[in-house]
């Protein structure tokens, strides 16, 4: 062959060689995109976010947690628009404030409609398997509207209950500790995993939530003898500094009780702790199965609660009202894909529990239903820098038996501010906190002429949303 001849040939050889693993290159990286994340998605019931050693609490051992979040992201503003674990599980499911979706008590189930854009069931329509442990708390199972309330014809795989279960399980005649069958069931499901498949599964854990009456005898109470302290605002003081009606309601009944004896706030403590660090027991033990199937490099794991808990702050107990003990929940999101340099970190962007929904389907590669108000958070996991919201909207309406009231709340939290408005009355009474100068939320602003133009601010931010998120 000439010389000319046998350079240009080469060359072309070259050339095909390159195209063709060029388009070698497209269809792995096209695969690559292709290929969709496991997700696995644990919901504690009643766990505030200040309850994880992460977080900067000393005295609670949360080393599981703590680890997710040393390989993730940790959220350090995600909150719960309704503090309410029917409402806001329901926020959860669907993506949509309580305003959208409708459920304000714990008889009302999700309809079937309703039940249709939820992310479990758009994800198992998209080809996930999906599976549902533990409590679902949507819907009293009376039998008219028990297939509305326990769906376990909706799941690939079904262990959910209500929302009263005891932690002492009868299976076989023998007690078992009702998490220790959910991370058995955990294990079933992530060992039986096809491996052409992606898979969605909740892990609903019942822990901090009572009744605290029986304890798992097979994990040590690390707080037999702990001085846990009580939180900074648990005085007289802050009690009395409280609206009256907030007070006698359901929460307030107790502060009196523990300001004379406040060795009984600090066994509930204990006791809070000791199921707390129960569910992060079973937090490592699901995390380790799903390593031991090599399923972790493929998963991304997400990590919150339903809602907080006041937990003595301000001498009040439970959730409900829109003060931060009770509206900030844990948020831990822990990507294998991320690379090492944006593991670890901590973002201190407003998540919400809607935004949970969202993110799951952005994770299929699916389009986000207009259905949904809440946000994708994975280009804040990915460390983009995007616009992001300013405020939400916050609303509880479960007012409970007159006899312990809950005063129906609603309001706006913004960076700085928080807007609170009690609606049982007429005018309503309002609140108003600087959260930047005060965090605790000690000096109610809404009576001083120098906030007037904040508070009108707020107001009408507030209206906005009641008419707007519907």
């Amino acid at each position: 062959m000439h010389r000319s001849h046998a350079v240009q040939f080469f060359l072309f050889l070259g050339i095909i060689s390159a195209v063709l693993k060029g388009d070698d290159c497209c269809r792995a990286a096209g695969a690559s995109k292709e290929k969709r994340p496991n997700i696995l998605f644990i919901l504690t019931d009643d766990q505030p976010q200040n309850c994880m050693g992460c977080m900067g609490n000393k005295f609670i051992q949360t080393p599981n947690m703590d680890r997710l979040a040393a390989e993730g992201v940790l959220f350090t503003n995600s909150f719960v628009p309704t503090s309410i674990c029917c409402s806001n599980r329901a926020c959860i499911l669907t993506g949509q404030y309580m305003r959208r979706h409708g459920i304000r008590d714990f008889h009302t189930p999700l309809s079937a409609d309703a039940m249709q854009i939820t992310y479990p069931v758009l994800l198992r329509k998209a080809g996930y398997r999906t599976g549902y442990l533990g409590k679902f708390a949507i819907g009293w199972p009376d039998r008219e509207i028990e297939k509305l309330s326990l769906p376990a014809d909706q799941f690939d795989y079904w262990y959910g209950f209500p929302q009263t279960i005891n932690f002492r399980q009868k299976i076989d005649g023998k007690s078992q500790y009702l998490t220790t069958v959910m991370e058995q069931k955990a294990g079933e499901f992530l060992r039986s995993q096809p491996a052409d498949q992606p898979f969605c599964l909740t892990v609903s854990l019942k822990e901090p939530h009572g009744p605290w009456n029986y304890f798992d005898p097979d994990v040590p109470d690390p707080y037999l003898d702990a001085r846990i302290p009580p939180p900074a605002t648990f005085s007289a003081k802050h009690y009395q500094a409280l609206p009256d009606f907030v007070r006698q309601s359901l929460g307030g009944r107790q502060g009196p009780k523990w300001f004379g004896d406040p060795a009984t706030l600090r066994q509930r403590a204990r006791l809070y702790y000791r199921l707390v660090t129960r569910a992060d027991v079973a937090v490592g033990r699901i995390m380790t199965v799903l390593k031991e199937s090599g399923l972790d490099q493929d998963t991304v794991v997400i990590f919150s609660s339903d809602n907080g808990d006041m937990m003595g702050a301000h001498g009040l107990v439970g959730k409900w009202l829109a003060y931060e003990e009770s509206i900030r929940v844990p948020l831990i999101i822990r990507d294998p894909r991320l690379p090492k340099t944006l593991r670890g970190r901590r973002c201190d962007k407003m998540a919400l529990s809607i935004d949970l929904a969202p993110t799951m389907m952005a994770l299929a590669g699916l389009a986000v239903p207009e259905s949904m108000q809440g946000r994708n958070l994975m280009p804040l996991v990915e460390n983009h820098s995007i616009p992001w919201r300013k405020d939400w909207y916050y609303e509880h309406t479960y007012a409970h038996p007159p006899q312990h009231p809950i005063p129906k709340t609603e309001g706006v939290r913004t960076e700085r501010w928080k807007y609170i408005r009690y609606t049982d009355f007429q005018p309503p009474v309002e609140q108003l906190f600087d959260l930047a100068k005060d965090p605790r939320e000690e000096h109610d602003l809404a009576g001083s002429t120098e906030y007037n133009v904040t508070l009108d601010r707020q107001r009408a931010r507030c209206d906005e949303y009641r008419r707007t998120l519907q």
